[in-house]
């Protein structure tokens, strides 16, 4: 990917690490619960982490007993979080939620989402239930994602955010059933790639040391 390269699950466990020696707020943040109603997610000043990401600022107009679920893909070290219907029924109409995601501190410099997914999960084709995905990165500025149905959209982000406000937006009509919105954050770490002239000056060094050690023997 041109000097960028998707994080190893290894990244992610250091990312958690990082997050219980952090001072300050994200030090104080709860590990993201896997599986919670909204109600205990939407208490004020509720802040969680998981992964290499803390999210934050929930808001929700909606059930609020329907769930909300927190993971990491153990393939790619993405953060995933998921608003599910388990069992319980999302109100006929708009059905909003509300959130911050941002990458904890102490990553590798130039660690950054570039790649935000909407996946839609329904038990009824007809009629249709509309997703709205609106999310503002502070790199990368404004986006918006439609979707619905069953269906997974994955948007690149170019340059990557360290923060995105997400807006979701499920317009659900009369019998309809929205079982779960997912958003899928992946990330890469920049990696080094050495130029020409530190490449001849590394072979120049390992050259000299091949002489010096001739004329030790």
């Amino acid at each position: 990917m041109n000097g960028l390269e998707r994080k190893a699950p290894s990244i992610v466990l250091g990312g958690i690490a990082a997050t219980f020696l952090m001072a300050g707020g994200q030090a104080n943040a709860a590990t993201c619960p896997a599986d919670d109603p909204l109600t205990a997610i939407a208490a004020p000043g509720f802040t969680c982490t998981i992964g290499d990401a803390i999210f934050s600022d929930f808001s929700f107009s909606t059930n609020l007993a329907t769930h909300v679920l927190f993971s990491v893909n153990p393939m790619t070290g993405d953060v995933v979080v998921t608003f599910s219907r388990d069992g319980l029924n999302y109100p006929t109409g708009a059905n909003k939620f509300d959130y911050t995601v941002a990458l904890i501190s102490g990553l590798p410099p130039g660690t950054s989402i570039v790649e935000h997914t909407l996946g839609v999960d329904v038990s009824t084709a007809i009629p249709p239930t509309t997703i709205t995905d609106h999310f503002k990165g502070d790199n990368s500025g404004n986006h918006v994602i439609n979707a619905s149905n069953g269906t997974t959209v994955a948007m690149p982000i170019s340059p990557g955010d360290m923060t995105e406000v997400v807006m979701l937006t499920a317009t659900q009509p009369a019998r309809a059933q929205l079982n779960s919105l997912t958003n899928d954050f992946g990330t890469v770490m920049e990696t080094a790639v050495p130029e020409p002239t530190s490449l001849s000056l590394f072979g120049l060094g390992l050259l000299g040391l091949g002489f010096a050690s001739r004329r030790r023997s």
